[in-house]
């Protein structure tokens, strides 16, 4: 489906035609839910369609099956795989687009205002999708370099140059999870871009890697809550069921806030923890009956 930006007419668009796509662009994300490690994305050369000058970009994956407790954490040997040919995208002015099924649709609106926005993709099977409404806009300095940013729906931000730090899509309906889970790293011939400690392609997953900086949620199966102990900052906190629905999203400066969890069916749950300076940590819980 071509997507549609949906315009207002009374904010212009902001600053200056965007980069996308720089030598050397690799965007690196979480593993997708119920696995551990991580997928590359990797901007690898220039193709012409549709009489646009078009972006090639591969997806490398190295994954490992994740168990709830009190299995182990991690199941069987890593899953590789690359794809040569992952997703086709072009930029003009401050719209990035992607090739799907025949026709561009629109991925990134950079110049966005608040009150702006436009339609995702959509997900196979689904008919009807929610636009994307930017809600704030700023510029933060990265590596020394200006850029501006978007947010949606008060948490969700997109960088321009960098693109969304969840996933490089923005799927319809709005935060189905169906791949990555939160950037790592970005990285080009000009800046660097970490959102998380340790290397950018550790296999481990996001509970070991942070197991420094905060505990995992407690208790773990739980039943009514679970809690969480935080380094003292601002963070924001949001729970998404195993179909990848929001189910939970709350603010709290508390070092150890208790999340109450019950009205949730049982199941397992990905929590997603972002800090004020944009550092992103994350967990699995399973809510027993």
């Amino acid at each position: 489906m071509r997507a549609a930006l949906l315009p207002l007419a009374l904010f212009p668009l902001l600053g200056a035609a965007q980069s996308w796509c720089p030598p050397g662009a690799t965007w690196t994300y979480e593993a997708e839910m119920f696995y551990a490690g991580f997928t590359r994305m990797t901007y690898t050369g220039d193709t012409i369609i549709d009489g646009y000058t078009a972006q090639i970009i591969d997806r490398y994956s190295a994954l490992q099956p994740m168990q709830p407790p009190p299995g182990p954490t991690f199941g069987g040997p890593p899953l590789i795989s690359h794809t040569p040919v992952a997703v086709i995208t072009r930029s003009q002015d401050d719209v990035v687009y992607t090739w799907e099924m025949g026709s561009w649709d629109t991925l990134y609106w950079f110049g966005a205002a608040p009150g702006q926005g436009w339609t995702a993709r959509h997900v196979e099977g689904v008919q009807d999708c929610t636009p994307f409404i930017v809600t704030d806009t700023g510029t933060a300095v990265i590596d020394g370099m200006a850029l501006r940013w978007i947010e949606i729906e008060s948490w969700y931000r997109v960088y321009e140059r960098i693109g969304s730090t969840w996933d490089m899509f923005m799927y319809c309906p709005n935060w189905i999870i169906d791949g990555p889970m939160g950037m790592r790293c970005y990285s080009d011939d000009e800046i660097s871009f970490q959102l998380t400690t340790g290397a950018c392609e550790q296999l481990v997953g996001l509970d070991d890697r942070h197991s420094t900086s905060w505990t995992n949620p407690f208790p773990n199966p739980g039943t009514t809550h679970f809690t969480l102990d935080l380094p003292p900052r601002q963070h924001t906190i949001t729970l998404f069921d195993a179909t990848g629905r929001m189910v939970l999203h709350q603010r709290t400066t508390d070092a150890r806030p208790v999340i109450g969890t019950e009205g949730l069916p049982a199941g397992l749950y990905r929590i997603t923890v972002r800090d004020d300076q944009d550092g992103l940590m994350g967990a699995t819980w399973v809510k027993e009956r």
